[in-house]
């Protein structure tokens, strides 16, 4: 490729650059105050190692996922705000997230460069890079992105693992790297392993007697990498293992789930709603590129060409999202627990690029063609900054169409851009409300005199406030103090995600 030496390389390098530039935009989501724990309590009960009967159990449900990642991220921070004193916890672990997003760039442009020529795998890469809602879970969201970016890693690394079968000293580091990855994928949800069972499967086709003698210390090395950074597998591993299985296979959620303008059971969500929300948030050129992709594969198929990306499509995203739609998994968020299925979206557009690229040969239509591309995901990104996660195309009319059909601002994000204006517009001693959303979010953000409280934890006897917070989510604010006057909304264009509603001298909602 020759307008660029190293093209990813220097695309990550520039995008690390602009999130630099935007990361103290983006506020805390929902999750991550019990994630920061779940980090710092999983570094502390090393101590229990010989003694796990022990060890105190985590207060959330959070330790059925494997801290791996968490562990690393909370390392990484601490570090970063020990060498950025000015900075919060908060904006260090953003970093770490985004920068793991990053790596996964670059690993999925490797990823593509098993198949497909450097012009297209870049193009892949840039695509995957400039997807509104995927660079905003990168700041944000410190459980799907990065299990997605060690999901592709396992994958890439487990197939390099498999290609040097000829060379045995250098395989061994390949058999190491790649065990090592797939048990911190193990490590971070319980359905990690389908990683390794993607590669192993990928060798069985090209050598069953290779594939059989290096899957068994493959496997063993990631075995006990997962046990070793997974805390809760310490008393009874297969037992532990077996029940973190059961749970995260359901995605236990019991709140309502808003779909199509209506709130259901997660247990009651459409077979569509993956499918669905996926077509919904992702840019149209991938969607168009993607489709074109799958009929060049399918035509490949006649010839037998291409047959590992066409394994690596079918066990990465054909089964798993097959087996969620017919099984009706529960799913809620947007779906945000399949984002490890986005990457060989992306691979199957690649052939599409390919396509493109034989019939482009100059240079300079070739540069044009990968703008128009990535033209929609940088338009919203601009425009929704620091929302980009809430994305909708226009299939639906974009953000403004998905207003009360589907959820936006879900993780409450919003909430610091609310406490911004309450801190600057709040008399002294203020108390604020929290209708719906995260109240620990909100008090993270408070002024140091305000008093945040939600209805569960006001303990006072008069019950009045100066200010009341209502998220979206749910559609829960159009029943709750309608009449009360609303002094600010946080939204974009016709979207709202946080109102900010003053309740006067009377001091309760309307």
């Amino acid at each position: 490729m020759s307008i660029f030496k190293r093209p990813t390389l220097l695309l990550v390098s520039l995008s690390f650059l602009a999130g630099l530039f935007v990361l103290k935009g983006y506020g805390q989501s929902w999750d991550e105050p019990d994630i920061y724990r779940y980090g710092d309590y999983a570094l502390d009960v090393y101590r229990y190692f010989w003694q796990p009967h022990d060890m105190p159990n985590f207060d959330t449900n959070l330790d059925f996922y494997g801290p791996a990642f968490f562990m690393l991220a909370t390392l990484l921070a601490r570090g970063l705000t020990a060498l950025i004193p000015a900075w919060t916890d908060i904006n260090a672990w953003h970093l770490v997230c985004f920068v793991t997003f990053l790596i996964g760039v670059h690993i999925l442009y490797l990823l593509a460069r098993r198949w497909l020529n450097e012009w297209s795998a870049f193009g892949v890469a840039l695509l995957f890079l400039t997807q509104p809602l995927l660079w905003g879970h990168a700041f944000i969201n410190p459980k799907d992105t990065p299990f997605m970016v060690f999901f592709m890693a396992s994958v890439y690394f487990g197939l390099r693992m498999t290609d040097e079968q000829f060379r045995p000293k250098v395989q061994i580091r390949w058999l190491l790297l790649a065990g090592i990855l797939l048990g911190m994928t193990i490590s971070f949800r319980v359905l990690g392993p389908l990683a390794g069972l993607i590669v192993i499967s990928i060798a069985t086709v090209k050598d069953w007697r290779k594939a059989i003698s290096v899957s068994i210390p493959y496997l063993l090395i990631a075995g006990i990498t997962a046990y070793l950074t997974w805390p809760f597998l310490w008393g009874a591993p297969i037992a532990n293992y077996l029940e973190s299985l059961r749970l995260m296979s359901q995605f236990p959620f019991d709140a309502m789930v808003l779909f199509n303008g209506t709130l259901l059971p997660p247990d009651r969500i459409p077979r569509l709603y993956f499918p669905v929300i996926f077509a919904l948030q992702s840019t149209e050129t991938l969607l168009l590129l993607f489709g074109f992709g799958i009929m060049t594969l399918a035509l490949s198929l006649r010839k037998k060409e291409n047959l590992e990306p066409i394994l690596i499509f079918a066990g990465w995203f054909l089964l798993p999202a097959s087996a969620v739609v017919l099984l009706r998994s529960n799913l809620y968020d947007n779906a945000r627990q399949l984002y490890f299925l986005f990457p060989p979206m992306f691979l199957v557009a690649g052939f599409a690029f390919e396509w493109v690229f034989t019939r482009l040969t100059h240079q300079t239509h070739r540069i044009v063609f990968l703008l128009l591309t990535i033209l929609p995901g940088l338009i919203a990104i601009t425009r929704l900054h620091p929302y980009e996660y809430v994305y909708y195309n226009s299939l639906i009319g974009g953000v403004d169409g998905a207003v009360r059909k589907f959820e936006t601002d879900y993780w409450g994000i919003s909430f610091k851009e609310a406490m911004e204006y309450i801190n600057a517009t709040a008399p002294g001693g203020a108390r604020i409300l929290i209708l719906a959303g995260p109240n620990d979010i909100a008090s993270r953000y408070a002024r140091a005199d305000l008093e945040v409280v939600t209805e569960e934890t006001d303990y006072s006897e008069e019950k009045l406030y100066d200010y009341v917070l209502i998220l979206t989510r749910k559609n829960v604010n159009e029943g709750r103090c309608k009449k009360s006057e609303t002094v600010r909304t946080i939204g974009r264009g016709e979207a709202v995600f946080t109102y900010i509603k003053k309740l006067g001298p009377e001091g309760r909602c309307k």
